[in-house]
């Protein structure tokens, strides 16, 4: 379609003449000329909204992940785990619940916490229930366990905690009634069983798990479980495998 077009002049400012003090006015140009003007404004137009919108994916870009970095965890080289775990010391004390309100039974452990990653300490368990009682029967007297622990999986700074695998051996001694068969009759003609109490000692290599939680004043509590054998049972009256483990809490320092 063939007519006249015009675009509109403004005054932006600067210098004006007499002419024209406003500075504006209109100019007359050609089709051609005007659908120029016309297509670049429309990509004017779309060249604006494709920045904005790429202004709005790095935007999102730059939150989500300063976010991640929020989220990133602080991990301590080696020495400093080191220099954060002798702040609380490197030797524990710790006493067993099960032991003490079950039997009645004590028994102490002391470990010392080598570096963050294993440890060695030794288990004295004295038993002090009556002479008479049933829980006596089988159970030690008293114990010596000594053992090397590793320590896994630690995130803490303290070092000597978290998940643990341990191997042990454990000497015992005790008293332990045991029932023979007397052939001999007694006054009344009848052959009888007799009981007769026994001491014995042994001693039962074996290993164990478990997991220790320590908090900032250095106060922990440790569960653990485990199995050892006996390598003295020959008369096959004893018990052939023993069970190592409870609860515990303790101190380090």
């Amino acid at each position: 379609m063939n007519g006249t077009y015009f675009f509109t002049l403004t005054s932006t400012g600067g210098s004006q003449n007499a002419e024209n003090p406003g500075g504006g006015g209109q100019v007359e140009v050609t089709r051609d000329t005007y659908n120029s003007f016309i297509i670049g404004e429309e990509y004017c137009n779309e060249w604006q909204m494709m920045k904005n919108i790429i202004l709005l994916i790095l935007l999102f870009s730059v939150s989500v992940n300063s976010q991640k970095v929020q989220q990133v965890e602080v991990v301590k080289n080696d020495n400093q785990i080191s220099d954060l775990f002798e702040e609380l010391g490197q030797n524990e004390i710790k006493l067993d619940l099960i032991d003490i309100l079950s039997l009645p039974a004590f028994d102490i452990t002391y470990e010392r916490i080598k570096d963050p990653y294993s440890s060695f300490g030794v288990s004295i368990f004295l038993n002090v229930g009556d002479n008479d009682s049933a829980s006596r029967n089988w159970t030690d007297n008293f114990s010596l366990a000594p053992f090397y622990r590793f320590y896994f999986f630690n995130k803490r700074d303290y070092g000597g905690a978290g998940f643990f695998a341990e191997v042990f051996t454990k000497f015992s001694s005790g008293k332990h009634d045991v029932e023979y068969f007397n052939p001999d009759q007694d006054s009344s003609g009848i052959s009888y069983w007799e009981t007769v109490e026994e001491n014995f000692f042994d001693i039962a290599p074996g290993a164990a798990i478990g997991q220790k939680w320590i908090n900032k004043k250095g106060w922990t509590f440790e569960i653990s479980g485990g199995v050892g054998r006996f390598l003295l049972n020959k008369d096959e009256i004893r018990p052939e495998f023993l069970i190592r483990g409870g609860f515990s809490i303790g101190k380090r320092f």
